[in-house]
C-alpha cells in the first residue's frame, strides 16, 4: 500500500552522505536521492490530487524545488523529513491555488472542512484507539473507491491519513513534517480515520 520509505538509520546516514555530495555539486548524488524517493513523492501527490498526469508534473516540481533549496538544508532533520515537508506543503499550496481558480471560474470554492487548525487531543492515545485506515482500505479492496472517498476528506485530513496509514510515517515524523504539535497530529489523525471509516462502511 503506497511506497515504502527508507527510514532505517543506515539509510538516513547514506542520505546525509548523498546530500553532502550533492551540495558540493555532484549531480549524480542528487539523482540517487531522486530515485530513492520518487516513488514515495509520487504516491503522496497522487493520493492528494487524484490525477496521475497532474501528479507527475507536480512531483517534478517538488524535486526541482528540493534541488534549488538543497544549499539551505543544514541537516537539522533527516533529508527524508525535509523532503516530506516540501512535498506536503507543495501539495497543499497547489490545491489551494486550484480552489481559487475554480472559484474564479464559478465552478465552486472551498469545500467544507478545508485545511485549518485542529484543537489538541484530549487523550494522548486517541489516534491509536481509532480503526487504522489501511485495514479499512484493504477490506474495501477497491482502489477507485478509496481514492474517490479520500478526495472527499478535507486536505488536512487527507494528508495526515496518507502520511500515517499509507506512507507509514511515525507521529513524530508527521509532527516535524507538518510543523504541528504531537497532540494535534493524534487528534487530527483520529478524526480523519473515523471520517474515512464512515465513508468506506457502505462498501464493506
Amino acid at each position: 500500500m503506497g511506497s515504502t520509505v527508507p527510514l532505517a538509520a543506515a539509510a538516513a546516514d547514506e542520505d546525509r552522505g548523498l546530500v553532502d555530495r550533492a551540495q558540493a555539486g555532484d549531480a549524480g548524488a542528487f539523482e540517487t536521492l531522486v530515485r530513492r524517493y520518487q516513488g514515495w513523492v509520487f504516491t503522496l501527490v497522487l493520493r492528494m490530487l487524484g490525477d496521475r498526469a497532474e501528479a507527475e508534473d507536480l512531483a517534478q516540481e517538488i524535486f526541482l524545488k528540493a534541488y534549488r533549496g538543497l544549499k539551505g538544508f543544514k541537516g537539522a532533520s533527516r533529508f527524508s523529513t525535509w523532503l516530506y515537508s516540501i512535498t506536503s506543503h507543495h501539495c497543499l499550496n497547489h490545491l489551494k491555488a486550484r480552489r481559487r481558480q475554480l472559484h474564479h471560474l464559478g465552478l465552486g470554492g472551498d469545500r467544507p472542512g478545508a485545511v485549518g487548525n485542529d484543537p489538541p487531543a484530549p487523550v494522548d492515545r486517541l489516534a491509536d484507539e481509532a480503526p487504522r485506515a489501511d485495514v479499512l482500505l484493504e477490506r474495501a479492496d477497491r482502489a477507485r473507491i478509496v481514492q474517490a472517498e479520500l478526495a472527499h476528506l478535507s486536505e488536512a485530513h487527507r494528508l495526515i491519513l496518507v502520511l500515517r496509514d499509507i506512507q507509514g510515517l511515525s507521529y513524530e515524523e508527521i509532527a516535524q513534517t507538518l510543523r504541528l504539535e504531537l497532540g494535534t497530529v493524534r487528534s487530527r489523525l483520529h478524526r480523519a480515520r473515523m471520517e474515512m471509516k464512515a465513508r468506506l462502511t457502505p462498501y464493506l
